[in-house]
């Protein structure tokens, strides 16, 4: 049977990424067949593949540097941290730099000018990772450190190492085979992802992970941080290390607005007519609220029988826990599960929307999908929880408590107010508008790229 997405090559950052033409999925499915200059990976058992390398078009800096860069999370695939991976490399490689990726056998091969790809071996009966912690993910981990290894003592010197999440942990205990800075990409306290993923009991492995997140903070030469709450955990560490906020562009930053022909061709798929539409983006995880969505959708049922949940996003496990929960739910008939779908397509999404949702419920790091939300220009509506907060006020979007009656209040309350729920979602766009940006981010890269190798090492 033919897969239900087909891809094509777009432009993003300098970098050649995802943009899909498809047909409705009834699950979430992998992407399928690609054209032009985005292929699908074929990963080889034992060997490394390299991904096109090519010269940067602009000038490069004083100096340029030999970065290694390593990715705990399949790379590439729509997921928050890729996204935050992929845009951080492409944006290094605009710099000037010249960047080698160690990254699992999981994900799609991208195309980016100075920057070449190798993946550890693909592990057999292993397509895929859920989520957070993981047996599977263990396995990659290790392998993926091993790799590490091998290329800190064989393939140097690196001017820089750029660490992704856990990889912290192992380059950290890995300083004596190289001499380059180590620049630290903290997407989240992992700490804090144990227990959002349902290790809270198990209180030696939260101890563990705090005490190797501690000593990775004080052996590294530069953190980067995507939302202010985890500038505590960095600083509780480690106090003078270079520190720098990057916040994530949003998802479709760079293509054009969708115009009402897409929209409408939208709405016919998924059969949405005349209604009301409210639309949830991301990952189904235990800590982003679904089954709150969901329940609050019953409540809004009662005043707005017209209206719909559209839920984008969803794989594995944590899809078919939300497709169970809606089955057993009041509100069933009311929300539509719109499977995996391609990032080009999240700007035809939050345009359909006539409220956006955030309903996470634990976590202090923003969601991606907020920065999306906001440069939609459209209401939205999020829990009242520091991981909102931190971006979101209540001049750009309806925060409330973290409780179905709260949520759907919040919806109804845009639904049945045309012109308030316009005013929002414009003050919303503005703020995007004024504060994230492409120029800005490069700015804030190239800044801590430069403190971080101008350290004394902190392994020395």
């Amino acid at each position: 049977m033919p897969n239900p997405i087909q891809v094509c090559g777009e432009e993003r950052l300098g970098v050649t990424t995802v943009s899909w033409r498809f047909r409705v999925p009834r699950r979430a499915t992998h992407p399928g067949r690609l054209s032009g200059r985005f292929r699908a990976p074929r990963v080889m058992p034992s060997r490394d593949r390299e991904v096109a390398s090519s010269q940067v078009s602009e000038p490069a800096p004083a100096r340029s540097l030999r970065i290694l860069e390593i990715v705990t999370v399949p790379f590439f695939t729509p997921r928050g941290t890729a996204f935050s991976a992929l845009e951080r490399t492409a944006a290094l490689a605009r710099l000037g730099h010249r960047i080698d990726i160690l990254a699992y056998g999981l994900g799609f091969d991208v195309e980016i000018p100075n920057v070449r790809i190798f993946r550890i071996p693909r592990v057999p009966f292993m397509s895929a990772i859920r989520m957070g912690p993981s047996p599977g993910k263990l396995v990659l981990d290790v392998l993926l450190a091993a790799k590490t290894a091998w290329w800190l003592s064989a393939r140097g010197p690196w001017d820089l190492v750029h660490a992704h999440e856990e990889s912290v942990f192992w380059l950290s205990a890995m300083r004596r085979l190289h001499r380059g800075r180590v620049l630290y990409d903290m997407h989240s306290s992992l700490v804090e992802q144990l227990s959002n993923f349902g290790y809270r009991e198990r209180g030696w492995v939260t101890r563990l992970f705090a005490f190797l997140e501690r000593r990775a903070l004080r052996g590294v030469d530069g953190v980067i941080i995507v939302c202010p709450a985890l500038e505590r955990a960095v600083r509780r560490a480690a106090s003078d290390v270079p520190l720098q906020l990057i916040e994530n562009l949003s998802v479709g930053w760079d293509t054009p607005l969708p115009d009402d022909v897409a929209i409408e061709a939208l709405r016919e798929r998924f059969g949405l007519g005349s209604c009301r539409v409210v639309v949830y983006t991301g990952n189904f995880g235990p800590n982003q609220g679904m089954e709150l969505a969901i329940d609050a959708m019953g409540l809004v049922g009662a005043s707005n029988p017209e209206a719909r949940l559209l839920l984008v996003g969803g794989t594995g496990a944590d899809l078919a826990r939300v497709e169970k929960y809606v089955d057993r739910s009041a509100a069933r008939a009311s929300v539509i599960l719109a499977g995996l779908q391609p990032p080009a397509m999240m700007p035809v999404f939050t345009a359909l929307a006539d409220v956006l949702l955030s309903p996470r419920t634990e976590g202090s790091n923003t969601p991606l999908k907020v920065y999306s939300y906001l440069a939609a220009g459209k209401p939205i509506v999020a829990t009242d929880l520091p991981t909102h907060t931190q971006v979101l006020s209540s001049d750009t979007a309806m925060l409330v408590p973290a409780t179905a009656e709260a949520v759907a209040g919040g919806i109804v309350g845009l639904l049945g107010s045309p012109a308030e729920a316009a005013a929002l979602g414009d003050r919303a766009r503005r703020f995007a508008e004024a504060n994230y940006g492409t120029a800005a981010y490069l700015r804030n890269l190239e800044s801590i790229v430069e403190r971080t190798c101008a350290t004394s090492s902190r392994s020395d």
